[in-house]
């Protein structure tokens, strides 16, 4: 069975930026002058629900009391965090709930036709007997939103084995490769929806990535293109690499973004990057060679890593 819930307003283009700048839902399609109806539907990909919005020449009639709301569930305290900051940087005034338990257990807002938009989080365990999951809840980490918390304070170290993911509880520390595929993994095994490894290539430099100081500078470049993993949690990216990492810094240097697999951070990721690299050093007329620029870039990683 698929859930649709269907409502009437006044103004599509409201109704679309505010859910999917808000709540991170897509656009999954809409219809133009259907028996006078224009609509859109706002969601996610391959799951068995949506929202319809629809307008016509008529005037929605609202009719609703203070406990009636849209509730959305997250799966972790990251998201829940980035949801009140983007909530704040939007200027949106939190409401408060009529209900005490959404008062302790959420936030609330009103959308653009004044209906009441809730969120909360949901405590989402790691149900699967799998080795890997094993091997978490042997750590007694037995929810998902917790395994997140625990590999972002990880150490950042490159593990002895690309292919063992494993490697990130049994030695404490990871990358950015092997943290994210890692917890893409384990969602997996535990049917986590929404959670989508992605590699994306951004231009590197002194700015974006404090910590290599200007080892870019100094070798008379202005950026490297760098392979980085990060999540994408119901369609907003992650980066928990390191406790402090964040994504925003990096959105405008990103070049390039592809959904890819855990077991594709070993091979494929070094040969897309390596070809990637080849590519840019001929297109811009770099005047070093590929094992040069490929020298610097690990002469920045090794400056990550302390």
């Amino acid at each position: 069975m698929t859930f649709r819930y269907a409502r009437h307003t006044t103004d599509l283009d409201k109704i679309e930026k505010f859910y999917t700048t808000i709540t991170g839902l897509q656009n999954l399609g809409g219809f133009k002058d259907h028996d006078g109806y224009d609509g859109i539907f706002l969601g996610y990909p391959d799951l068995d629900w949506h929202l319809e919005f629809t307008t016509s020449p008529h005037t929605p009639n609202r009719d609703f009391d203070e406990d009636d709301a849209l509730v959305f569930y997250v799966n972790t305290l990251l998201e829940y965090t980035k949801i009140r900051e983007n909530l704040q940087l939007n200027n949106i005034i939190l409401q408060t709930p009529k209900n005490p338990y959404w008062v302790m257990n959420g936030i609330m807002i009103n959308d653009p036709d004044g209906h009441n938009v809730i969120f909360s989080v949901i405590r989402k365990e790691l149900r699967s007997t799998d080795p890997l999951t094993n091997l978490v809840k042997e750590k007694n980490i037995h929810a998902w939103s917790a395994l997140v918390d625990w590999v972002r304070h990880l150490p950042y170290g490159r593990n002895a084995n690309r292919e063992d993911l494993s490697l990130v509880v049994k030695e404490n520390k990871g990358t950015c490769s092997s943290k994210h595929a890692f917890l893409k993994k384990i969602a997996d095994l535990n049917q986590v929806k929404n959670v989508d490894l992605v590699l994306g290539m951004y231009r590197m430099n002194h700015l974006n990535t404090l910590k290599i100081g200007n080892t870019i500078l100094d070798a008379g470049l202005e950026y490297i293109p760098e392979a980085h993993c990060y999540l994408k949690l119901n369609n907003t990216r992650f980066d928990i690499t390191l406790p402090g990492s964040g994504i925003d810094n990096l959105s405008e240097d990103i070049i390039k973004e592809i959904h890819i697999q855990p077991e594709q951070v070993n091979t494929f990721k070094v040969e897309l990057h390596k070809e990637y690299l080849k590519n840019w050093i001929a297109e811009n007329s770099i005047p070093l060679s590929f094992d040069e620029v490929w020298e610097i870039r690990e002469r920045c990683i090794k400056k990550l890593s302390e």
